[in-house]
């Protein structure tokens, strides 16, 4: 952890106890992605409250440390949080720490994939936020679908953006690439890159 790294994070605190106990978790498994950390979890419940977000869509909740940021923001606005996770042990996992977070019912968990999912969401069905951080390889394939299901001034947000400068191998690298080219590409976005876990990309959307 670099000396900036460690300044920032000295300021941080967890908006929910259960976080802690998540990072524990994780501490004894190999066989998961990592998960966003506290600066990119704490840039999402500061988004979410900063735009007073009600509806939001996440792809992805590997233990469910992003989905508790995301949940405990949304009980402070009066929203409600969709998250999909494909696999059934992180699925049971995640639903346990969000219930241990005290946060079900503000949470409407499903499991299956996540490009299915989405392609059965009416369109007038829109989000607030979007968090894309499912299997690499659908970043792209998901994007114009997540762009229709975002509102005007909506956000998109994806992690993992900086893995092909992290050097990480190309199966998971290559996708998120196409992905970074798509949305500063797209007319509709405006989207910006923050270099902070393992990159977060954020785009708005301007139009249809």
């Amino acid at each position: 952890m670099g000396e900036i790294t460690k300044y920032i994070e000295k300021f941080l605190t967890y908006d929910n106890l259960q976080l802690k106990e998540i990072v524990k978790q994780d501490e004894k498994r190999n066989d998961i992605q990592p998960y966003v950390g506290p600066q990119v979890g704490k840039l999402l419940g500061l988004l979410i409250r900063a735009i007073n977000a009600k509806k939001v869509l996440e792809f992805g909740t590997c233990l469910g440390y992003s989905t508790v940021w995301l949940a405990q923001a949304l009980k402070e606005t009066g929203g409600k949080l969709i998250s999909i996770e494909y696999n059934t042990e992180l699925y049971e996992t995640t639903k346990k720490n969000i219930e241990s977070a005290g946060l079900s019912d503000v949470v409407e968990l499903q499991l299956g994939d996540a490009n299915k999912i989405i392609n059965n969401l009416e369109e007038d069905n829109v989000f607030d936020i979007i968090l894309q951080d499912s299997d690499k390889v659908l970043y792209t394939t998901m994007l114009e679908k997540c762009i229709k299901l975002t509102r005007k001034n909506g956000l998109i947000i994806a992690d993992d953006v900086l893995f092909k400068p992290m050097g990480i191998p190309e199966k998971f690298s290559m996708p998120v690439h196409e992905y970074v080219q798509k949305v500063f590409a797209d007319d509709r976005l405006y989207t910006t890159i923050l270099p902070i876990g393992d990159g977060v990309a954020i785009s708005t959307k301007l139009c249809d």
